[in-house]
Parts: C-alpha cells; structure tokens; sequence
C-alpha cells in the first residue's frame, strides 16, 4: 500500500511535517484528524503529487490507483451531471465506444474468424469490468448524493459550486480506486446524502482516508484516527471518540512523566548546587552534571483542542410562546413551498429543522426571522421577545476595514463590551489574531466572528442557518455548551448530527410543504422515521441505524460475510475502550478484594486486639475499602451494561443480514 517515507516539508518557517513516516494498510478507514494549520489537505496534495516534500518521498506501487476529492474544485466540463459522473470509468467509456465500431463492423460485413474473436474477447473484458452495470451504477450513485433523473441529465454549469462537488464525489465513487482521498466530502451534503455516503463507504472494500469536522461521520465510518500534529502523524485504533478519550489517557500520562522527570532533575540539580564548591565532591558533581546533560527532556505540547467555555447571559423573560407563525403560505413562481402551515416554537424549545435538500427549511426560517414576508399568513413574535438571525450571508455583511476587536466593539452595548474579549477567546480569537483585519480571515474565521458577533447580546429567540459551516471541532463544542444551557428558544439548520443530538430537545421534519413534530434528540427522531418509513414500506423490520448497505442486495454469502465483518469492525472499535476499562476495573477488584481479604482475617484474629491503636485504624481501612469497592463495582457493572447493550444492537443487525 502508499507508504511516506521521511516526509518533510515546510513553508517559510513554518515547518508542517518533519521526518513524516506512515503507511496504510488495505482496506482500512482512517479518519485525518489535527487543528487548522497541521497541514492536513497539504498531506492530501503531497500524497496525489500536487505538492512537492522538501525531503522524502511517496511510494505508490503500481497498480495502486488513487482517488482524491478537494474541499473546492472548479468543473470546467460543459455535458450533463451524468456525463460528469460516467467520467469516472473513461476505460468502460473506451471500452464501449471500442465495441460500438466492432458491431458497426461487423453489422456491415466486415467479418472474419479473426474479428469475431477480437469482438467476443472484448465483450468479455468489459462484462467482467462491470461495463454492463456502469451506466446504472452511475445514476445509483447519483441518486445517492441526491440528484433526480431529470437533474442527472440537466447540464453541470446551471448548478452551484454545491452540487458541482456533489457530481465530482459521484464520479469518484463511480471511478473505485484503491484509496480514497476525502477532505470534507459532507460539506455540500444533506442529511440524507450523507446518510447514503456513510452506508456506502462503509461497505467500500478499499483504503479510505477523510478529513471530516463531522464527528458523527467518523464515529460511524473509520477504524482509525491519524492525527497530525507538530509534524508527525500519531495513530489511535478506532473511532473518534476513543481517539478523544485515548488521547486524552497518553497526555494525562505524559504529563504524569513530564512532572516526575521534573522531580529528578530538580533533585540533580540541588545536588549540583549544594556541593558545587566542595572539592571531596567535585568527581559526584561533574557527574550529575553530565547526567543532567544526557536527558532528553520530555515535552507536553499545548493542548490545542482545549477552548474556552463560554454560556449566553441569561436572555430576558419570555412567554410560553416565543414565536409562532399562523396559516402560512409561500411559494415562488409556480412552486408552493407552504400552505397554509402553522408552527409554534415555545420557551425552552431547542428545535432543529430537518428534511431534504429544497423542501424550505431556509425559507421557513427566514420567515420566522422577518427576512422574508409570507404571501398568507403571518409570523407573530411573543410578548417582548426580541431574536437573533445567523446565516452564511452574515459574513458579507462584516467590515472588511475593520480588525476582529473593532468589528465586535461596534456592536456591543455599554454593557457587553467587557465581553468582547471572552466571546472572542470562545470562538478562538486569542492573542493577536483580535487585531488581525478581517480583510485576511479565512471563510473559516469570518464564519466565527459572525457568530460572535450575533452573540453577544443574545435575546429571547435565535434563528441559526448552518452555524456549524465554518467551525472546527473545538469550535463547535464550544456552541454546543453555550446552546445547551441556553435559557431561550432556538430553532437550527445543520447537517452536523452529532452537533443536532448535542443541542436540540425537538425535531421538525419539512417535506412536501409539511410541519413534522417529533420530540426528542435527533437520534429519536431517526430511530422513529426508519420505522415510519419502514411502516409505510409494508417491511415487517426497520433497519436499525447504522446499518451499512451494500452494493448490491445481499444474495451471496460472500456479500454476506463482507457486511457481518464489517458489522464486527464497528462493534469491536465501539466497545474497544470500554473494555480496556472493564479491565482495568477488574484488575483494581481483585486487588482491592485481596487486601480487603487480608484485613478480614487480621481484624477475626484475637491477637490484633492486643495491639492497642492498630485496631482502630485496621477498622478504619476496613471499611473505606468496602466502600472503595463498592464504587469500583459500581463502575464495572455500569461499563458492563453498555458493551452488553452495544453488543445487542450489533446482535440485532447482524441477525437482519443473516436474514435478508
């Protein structure tokens, strides 16, 4: 497989990789994970050759064929989505084309012993190629990232630069090489195309490798984290949230060792200090002092996925209902987006919009926030509440002359400008990036700072379209603190699950002009709409979430065997940390039960009471260890229930593939 070799490679000073070594390995899915600036899409460019190292090399063995998708890519094509997408198997094309003037040739008796062979050779190798299924394939795929027939054959220049990535990633997926570049390929995504991107990577049998903000993605997709960071790639073994929790156990240990070799040396060099001066030592002395030159000093970088916490001050009082919208309808030209729709967001409503890409959660939004007027109806705000609107044309509407501190100390009242600064470090503006000028900020940072902005005199209502677009990780854990305690209402649109779980207490589903209602996290609402669907299906079982699909329908055992593996993969890197823990907690059981043991036996003998003040304190001890055990019990029966229960689900899914 592609192997780096000793990559180094730096701009200016900035030194982003530095004796880089990795290797991937068939068939595995690894999610590239590290803060802005590690250099994650410039190792996607050196990796596809569009970047030089300054040393080291690539080794791509032959036969490897590499597939990349950047976060932007200009299409320059001027045919049909579908001819965009049929791209990706230009050898079928060939191959077809080929085959196409051998049957004219052979239609106009140009025949002989020698050409039939040739024609039947070539039909083979493109039936054993997949040239018979590629036109289908292609529109399956298509249809995946949420195009419709009539959309597949509209020219590719009358859509945006959105769904232009939408049909480059369809050709990717169509193209199936070996490995797998991704940065960011749920950017331009809707939910439900995400969904269908996740079922389908999946069940790719080949090396996968994503940059991804969304951690729902990578929970659900990889079996590995590589994180960049300070030039090296480091390596965690299953999904993200192990990645979080053991990254977080190998700091808490570096930190552990940093400080006890900080101990040793300290007592070096008292020892040094001490008896620098005394000539009966100075043979000691010049020892220490070349043992003291001889360690390597262990560093902890900086831990650049902590971020300040931030929460909203508490909004003004509102009424039960904060706004609500009566009998309303809108549609533009010929297409009705609503008729006559009512919908009420209350006090303590953390609603999230859902639904296909079209079906008017934007324009349902703007409504709410007085952007746009309905044709019927009206939008009627709560007694006294006031609301904040955030989209992503709030980053136009930044002073481009302005720096980041006096963009948001215009904004601000006599009684938030001492904020200023707090908002800003919860959104990563520290230091001196508060007087960068906006003019050189990144979409990324203009992104944060519009939100700050709207944030800091937060009212009774916010409307918020895609927050999450332009913020990292970090970032985003940052809001979703803040939008969890959150004492008002807020409707959201995201296609960020995992942030949508985090924040919201409702779920509204727009399609066909309607208004669903369904309480609860997002992944209530998934569980009950796969069921709905299900119902309506006339299946006897929904699917259970999570439920990679194949291909094709599974009618092979060999497709079978694929999916249960697969199945396998993800249910051992879910489980995998909670039973290391699990260990762990046994081994502290046995340890405790054995000295709890021993006590036991000391304090039954009469000879212990002859002791005097021992006794108290063995009674002392005695009875903190049954509490310590109780507590350590406790925790083992609680991290047992969860792999237990995460064993069911699986249990559950692979009884579904044994049965279809």
């Amino acid at each position: 497989m592609i192997r780096l070799d000793n990559i180094s490679k730096s701009y200016g000073s900035d030194e982003l990789f530095k004796n880089l070594d990795w290797q991937f390995s068939p068939g595995q899915k690894i999610g590239l994970v590290g803060p802005n600036g590690a250099g994650k899409t410039t190792l996607f460019r050196v990796i596809v050759g569009q970047e030089e190292t300054d040393r080291g090399q690539v080794i791509q063995p032959r036969g490897v064929r590499v597939g990349y998708l950047p976060q932007e890519l200009a299409v320059e094509e001027q045919g049909s989505v579908i001819d965009l997408v049929l791209g990706g198997r230009r050898d079928l094309l060939e191959m077809e084309a080929e085959l196409e003037r051998a049957e004219a040739a052979l239609a106009a008796g140009e025949s002989s012993e020698q050409a039939s062979a040739a024609y039947a050779d070539l039909q083979e190798r493109f039936r054993l190629h997949g040239g018979y299924e590629f036109r289908s394939r292609a529109r399956e795929i298509a249809s995946g990232m949420g195009f419709s027939n009539d959309e597949m054959d509209a020219p590719i220049q009358t859509f945006s630069g959105g769904w232009q990535m939408r049909a480059l990633l369809s050709r990717l997926l169509l193209f199936r090489p070996e490995v797998l570049l991704l940065d960011e390929p749920t950017n331009h995504l809707d939910l439900e195309s995400i969904e269908w991107l996740e079922k389908f990577l999946s069940a790719y049998e080949g090396t996968i490798v994503v940059i991804s903000h969304d951690r729902f993605f990578l929970n659900r997709l990889v079996d590995t984290i590589a994180e960049l960071h300070a030039g090296q790639v480091h390596l965690y073994a299953g999904n993200y949230d192990y990645y979080l929790r053991e990254r977080r156990e190998r700091r808490e240990r570096l930190v552990a060792q940093a400080a006890e070799q900080a101990r040793q040396i300290a007592h070096i060099e008292d020892f040094i200090e001490r008896f620098r001066y005394k000539a009966s030592k100075a043979r000691q002395v010049q020892s220490r002092v070349k043992q003291l030159e001889k360690i390597e000093r262990i560093q902890v970088p900086p831990d650049y996925q902590s971020s300040i916490g931030f929460e909203f001050p508490a909004p003004p009082r509102i009424g039960k209902i904060a706004l609500e919208a009566r009998g309303v309808s809108k549609r533009f030209d010929d297409n009705v987006i609503y008729q006559a729709v009512d919908f009420a967001l209350e006090r303590g409503d953390h609603v999230a919009l859902v639904g296909p890409n079209g079906a008017g959660k934007t324009t349902l939004l703007k409504m709410l926030a007085g952007r746009l007027v309905p044709d019927e109806g009206e939008v009627v705000p709560g007694h006294k509440v006031e609301l904040r609107y955030f989209a992503q044309h709030s980053v136009d509407q930044l002073d481009l002359k302005r720096t980041v501190l006096q963009e948001m100390e215009a904004s601000a009242t006599m009684e938030s400008v001492t904020r200023v600064r707090s908002i800003l470090g919860a959104f990563l503006f520290s230091g001196d990036d508060v007087h960068k000028p906006i003019s050189v900020l990144s979409g990324g940072e203009k992104g944060r700072l519009a939100l700050a902005k709207m944030l800091l005199e937060p009212a009774g209502v916010l409307l918020l379209d895609e927050p999450t677009n332009h913020l990292d990780i970090s970032s985003r854990q940052v809001l979703e603190h803040a939008l969890r305690s959150f004492e008002g209402a807020f409707c959201v649109i995201s296609h960020d699950r995992y942030f949508l779980n985090e924040v919201v207490n409702k779920v509204v589903l727009v399609d066909d002009g309607q208004l669903k209602v369904y309480p609860g996290s997002y992944e209530e609402f998934r569980w009950r709409r796969e069921r709905e669907l299900a119902q309506e299906a006339g299946e006897v079982d929904a699917e259970m979430p999570g439920l990679p699909s194949t291909e094709q329908p599974i009618v092979s055992k060999r497709d079978q065997r694929r999916v249960l593996a697969a199945i396998r993969k993800r249910r051992d890197a879910e489980t995998r940390s909670l039973r290391a823990t699990l260990k762990k907690l046994e081994e502290k059981i046995e340890v405790l039960e054995e000295e709890h043991g021993q006590l036991q036996a000391r304090l039954a003998d009469p000879a212990t009471y002859d002791g005097g003040d021992q006794v108290a304190e063995l009674n002392q001890r005695f009875h903190q260890l049954e509490d310590e055990l109780t507590e350590v019990l406790m925790a083992w029966e609680e991290q047992g229930a969860q792999v237990e229960a995460i064993e069911e689900r699986y249990a559950e899914e692979e009884a579904q593939v044994r049965e279809a």
